[in-house]
Order: structure tokens, then sequence, then C-alpha cells
């Protein structure tokens, strides 16, 4: 459930390059306001969330395993803080670049990346075993 039941280069080359592309969507996403942030502290942002949850849900339903959801969940997170550093603010370019690599920042996003990991991954799971039983159909048991 981990690591998954299916590996090999193929599934790494994809989930490689969806992790890329999450942390860019994110990231461009925010720097272009399309996402935004209504203001205030901000612990969980919701759109990095609601995508993190969506490539968790696809890791539980194609069975590459939950951590490949949380891989994909915390590089979505990781766009959302990376693109704080593009922020016009009044402090220097590279105070904003130890803001993003601060490794208390970093652990809490993958704490954070974990809860929200599992939910997509099981969500994705269940929907899964729903479908698989609903092509099978009924199972009745035979007595002979």
């Amino acid at each position: 459930m981990l690591l998954g039941s299916k590996r090999g280069r193929p599934q790494e080359a994809l989930l490689i390059g969806l992790g890329l592309g999450l942390f860019a969507l994110t990231f461009l996403a925010y720097e272009l306001n399309i996402f935004y942030h209504s203001g205030g502290v901000v612990f969980i942002p919701f759109h990095a969330a609601f995508l993190g949850v969506a490539a968790a849900f696809w890791t539980g339903y194609s069975r590459t395993g939950l951590l490949a959801g949380w891989v994909l969940t915390y590089l979505s997170f990781l766009g959302w803080r990376t693109e704080w550093a593009t922020d016009i603010s009044p402090r220097p370019f590279i105070e904003r670049i130890a803001y993003v690599v601060q490794p208390d920042g970093l652990v809490a996003l993958a704490i954070i990346g974990v809860g929200v990991a599992v939910i997509g991954f099981t969500a994705g799971t269940l929907a899964r075993k729903g479908i698989d039983a609903l092509r099978t159909g009924p199972q009745t048991a035979t007595n002979d």
C-alpha cells in the first residue's frame, strides 16, 4: 500500500513528470493570481491542497502507492511556498529564498501533506474498490 502495486520505469517517469507539473502548475497559478489567498495567516493553502488531494486520489485509484500520493501533494504545497519568494517584498531576495528552504517550514508542509495525501489516497482507493465491485457484479455463493 505504501509503495503501490505498480512499479517500473514508465510509472516512475509518469510520477516524476506529474510531480514537476504539479509544482509548476501551483507555482504559476499563485503567481498569476489564478489561485489566491484570502488574507491573514494561511496554514493550509486551499488551492494547493485541492490539487494535492486530486493527485493523491489518482494514486489511490491507480494503486500507485501512498508514498507517491504524499510526494505529489508535497510538491503542490512546495509550489505554493516557492511562489512567496517572487512576491514584491521589501525584504532582500536572499531572505525570501531562505524562507522557502527553511527546514521547519518544509517539515510543517510535509506533515500537512501527509494528512492531505491520506484523505485523497483513501478516497481514491475506496472509489477503485467500488468501481471494481460494480464491474464484477454481485457475487453469490453456491453450495453444491
